[in-house]
C-alpha cells in the first residue's frame, strides 16, 4: 500500500469516526427533550386529572397519563431507527377493533404498553444524565484544544478551565494536548455508552421472548402441527372408507350383476350360433377376472376384516394369506382407536410385503401385543438379510406412516438374517 492510499484510508477511518460520534452525541442530546416534554405533559395531566376527579373529567386524563409510555415509545423507536439504521418492530399486537374503547382495551391488557411507562419514567433521569455527560464532555474537550485562541481573548491572557490553567503559550500547548486526549476518551464513552442506551431501549420497546415464552410458543406450534396432522389423518381414512364402501356397493354389484346377464344370454345361445356364444363365455370370464381383481383392490384398500372384527382378526387373515408359512402371536384385550388400528395393520401389510418379494425367507412370524399405553407390533423372517431403509421407499413409508402418531420403527437386518421389524406406535385408549 502506497502513501496515497495510506492516507485515504485514514481519512475514511476518521469520517467513519466522526460520523459514529454524531450519531451517538445526536441520539444522546436528543432524548433530554424527549423526555422533558413528557415529564411536563404528564405532570401537566395529572394535576389537572387529581383536581377534577371527583367531577369524572380527570378520570380520562389519568388514563392518558398512564398510556403516555405509548407515544413515547413510538418517538424512541423512531430515534433508535436514526442511530441504528435498522427498523425497530412495535411490541404492541395490531389493534383487533375499530372503536377507541377497544382500542384503549386493548392497550391495557398488553404487557408492552406497561414495559413502555416505567421506561419512560427511567427515561426522564437518564436523558438529563445523558445530557449532562455529552454538553460537559464536548464543551470541555473543545475548550481545551481553543486554549491558545482562548489566550488572545482574555484580558491577562490566563485560561481557567476547570482544573486546566494557562499562563503561558506553552501551557495552552499542553492544554490542547490533554483536550486532544479527552476527546479520544470522549469518543469511546459516548459511542459505547450510547450503544448501550440503544440496547437497552431495544430490549423494553420491541418484543420481548423469554426462553420459557418461546418454549411454550414451540410447544404450541407442535402441538398444532400434531393435531392437524390427525385430523389429515382422520380425513384420509374417511375418504379411503368411501372409496371401498362405493367400489363395493357400486361396481363389485354392477359387474355381478353384467356376469349374470351374461350367464342368462349364454343360456339363449345354447344351441344357436357358437361363435357368438364363444363371444359371450369370454365376455363372462374378462367380467369375472375383473371382478376379482376389484375384490383384491377393496379388499387392499380397507379390509372388512379390519372395520368388523378389528386388527387382530384382521392380521391373522393377513398371515393366513401369505405365500409363506407365518406364526401369528397375537392378542388384545380391547380395540385401539380406528386410526390408529387403521396405521398398524398397513404397517403390517407392507412388512409383510416386503419379507414376500425381497427376504428370500421360508417362514415368517407375526406379534402384536399392548404395552402400557401403545401398541408394539413385530415382523420376523429367517431371510438372507441386508435390508437397507435408505434403498427404497417402503421402509421409509412405514416411518413417515409411525410418525404421525409419534411411534417409531427399528430395523434389525444382518447380512444372512434373520431381518426383525420392531414398531411401537403410542395410542390413547
Amino acid at each position: 500500500m502506497d502513501v496515497r492510499q495510506q492516507y485515504e484510508a485514514a481519512c475514511g477511518r476518521l469520517r467513519s469516526g466522526s460520523a459514529r460520534l454524531a450519531r451517538s452525541v445526536l441520539y444522546l442530546a436528543c432524548g433530554f427533550p424527549v423526555g422533558l416534554v413528557w415529564l411536563v405533559c404528564c405532570v401537566v395531566l395529572l394535576g389537572l386529572g387529581l383536581a377534577t376527579a371527583l367531577f369524572l373529567v380527570g378520570i380520562p386524563l389519568i388514563a392518558a397519563v398512564l398510556l403516555s409510555g405509548i407515544p413515547l415509545g413510538v418517538v424512541e423507536r423512531a430515534r433508535l431507527r436514526m442511530f441504528t439504521g435498522t427498523a425497530v418492530p412495535s411490541p404492541h399486537a395490531p389493534a383487533s377493533g375499530r372503536s377507541p374503547r377497544a382500542w384503549l382495551r386493548q392497550r391495557a391488557t398488553e404487557p408492552a404498553t406497561w414495559w413502555e411507562l416505567a421506561y419512560a419514567v427511567a427515561h426522564c433521569a437518564l436523558s438529563y444524565c445523558d445530557f449532562v455527560l455529552v454538553t460537559g464532555s464536548l464543551t470541555l474537550s473543545l475548550a481545551l484544544l481553543a486554549a491558545p485562541l482562548l489566550r488572545r481573548f482574555t484580558p491577562d491572557g490566563q485560561v481557567h478551565m476547570a482544573v486546566f490553567q494557562a499562563y503561558s503559550d506553552t501551557q495552552a500547548l499542553v492544554l490542547v494536548l490533554c483536550g486532544t486526549v479527552l476527546l479520544a476518551l470522549t469518543y469511546l464513552t459516548l459511542t459505547r455508552y450510547a450503544a448501550a442506551r440503544a440496547r437497552l431501549a431495544t430490549c423494553v420497546l420491541t418484543k420481548r421472548h423469554s426462553a420459557a415464552g418461546a418454549d411454550q410458543d414451540q410447544d404450541e406450534r407442535i402441538g398444532h402441527l400434531v393435531r392437524s396432522r390427525a385430523r389429515i389423518l382422520d380425513a384420509y381414512d374417511a375418504e379411503r372408507r368411501r372409496i371401498e364402501r362405493d367400489l363395493h356397493d357400486g361396481a363389485q354389484q354392477r359387474l355381478t350383476g353384467l356376469i349374470m346377464t351374461l350367464g342368462l344370454a349364454r343360456l339363449e345361445l345354447a344351441g344357436g350360433d357358437s361363435a357368438a356364444r364363444e363371444l359371450v363365455d369370454k365376455a363372462a370370464e374378462e367380467a369375472r377376472t375383473t371382478l376379482r381383481e376389484l375384490r383384491e383392490l377393496v379388499h387392499g384398500i380397507y379390509p372388512a376384516t379390519l372395520t368388523d372384527r378389528g386388527l387382530s382378526a384382521a392380521l391373522v387373515e393377513l398371515a393366513e394369506d401369505a405365500v409363506l408359512p407365518v406364526e401369528t402371536d397375537v392378542a388384545l384385550a380391547e380395540r385401539p382407536p380406528e386410526a390408529v388400528e387403521a396405521a398398524t395393520y398397513f404397517v403390517a401389510c407392507e412388512a409383510m410385503a416386503n419379507v414376500t418379494k425381497h427376504s428370500a425367507a421360508t417362514e415368517g412370524r407375526l406379534s402384536l401385543r399392548r404395552t402400557g399405553t401403545g401398541l408394539v407390533l413385530e415382523v420376523r423372517d429367517n431371510g438372507v438379510g441386508g435390508a437397507d431403509a435408505e434403498s427404497g421407499t417402503g421402509l421409509l413409508g412405514l416411518a413417515d406412516r409411525v410418525a404421525v402418531f409419534g411411534g417409531t420403527v427399528h430395523l434389525s437386518s444382518p447380512a444372512g438374517g434373520p431381518t426383525l421389524l420392531h414398531v411401537e406406535i403410542p395410542c390413547g385408549s
